[in-house]
């Protein structure tokens, strides 16, 4: 990955401030689309304990997926392009061989963070029990297949068109952007952990409930 990160602050051709930025999006995003859900199935939006509407989980993910898989028509692990020629027989293979990787990954990601917070802080994260075909309390086959779709439509059509339209703001301005913004970020995700570790329960700021 090092050998990756040029004099220009690029990671595979996209810069490290707009990558970052891109992340928060994901991350924003996240928070917006689980609130949604939790809408629909609960009848309730609220802060997801944290004081600001980012999602850590989701930014890490975009940054892990861009850098190790990079989008899927392009697919590759880190610098190696999977099936070299474009062909469009190949592009399919991609796209399919993207989903199959990301779903699992997804699958086990979000069971393994949901017990990992039930055994380190006591915990019961979320709950999908009635949800069908779900696999623990925190996850099932129909939102894992949900989210895997939602993502590769994000990185094959927004991702491209996100770098583009970031990468014309300023670079200084960008720059200040991805570091202010990341602070507050994992600091508000630091408070989250601590909280937890101290209490037993996640931080609650507010909820609204519609019946």
């Amino acid at each position: 990955m090092e050998e990756n990160i040029k004099k220009n602050k690029q990671i595979f051709g996209v810069e490290i401030s707009t990558l970052l930025i891109i992340c928060y999006i994901g991350a924003f995003l996240g928070f917006i689309v689980e609130n949604l859900f939790r809408l629909v199935r609960i009848g309730v939006f609220d802060d997801r304990h944290q004081l600001l509407p980012f999602l850590c989980a989701y930014g890490i993910g975009v940054f892990i997926l861009f850098v190790v898989f990079g989008t899927p028509t392009k697919m590759r692990f880190f610098k190696y392009k999977i099936l070299p020629k474009d062909t469009k027989i190949n592009k399919i293979l991609r796209v399919v061989l993207y989903f199959v990787i990301l779903f699992v990954v997804i699958l086990i990601g979000e069971m393994s963070v949901g017990l990992l917070f039930e055994k380190a802080f006591g915990i019961k994260a979320w709950n999908y029990l009635n949800i069908p075909l779900h696999i623990t309390r925190y996850t099932s086959i129909p939102t894992t297949t949900a989210f895997t779709l939602g993502i590769i439509i994000l990185m094959e059509c927004v991702f491209p068109v996100a770098v583009k339209m970031i990468n014309k703001i300023h670079s200084k301005v960008r720059f200040y952007i991805a570091l202010i913004l990341g602070i507050f970020i994992i600091a508000d995700y630091l408070i989250l952990l601590i909280t937890g570790a101290v209490t037993g329960s996640f931080p609650n700021y507010w909820s609204i409930s519609i019946k």
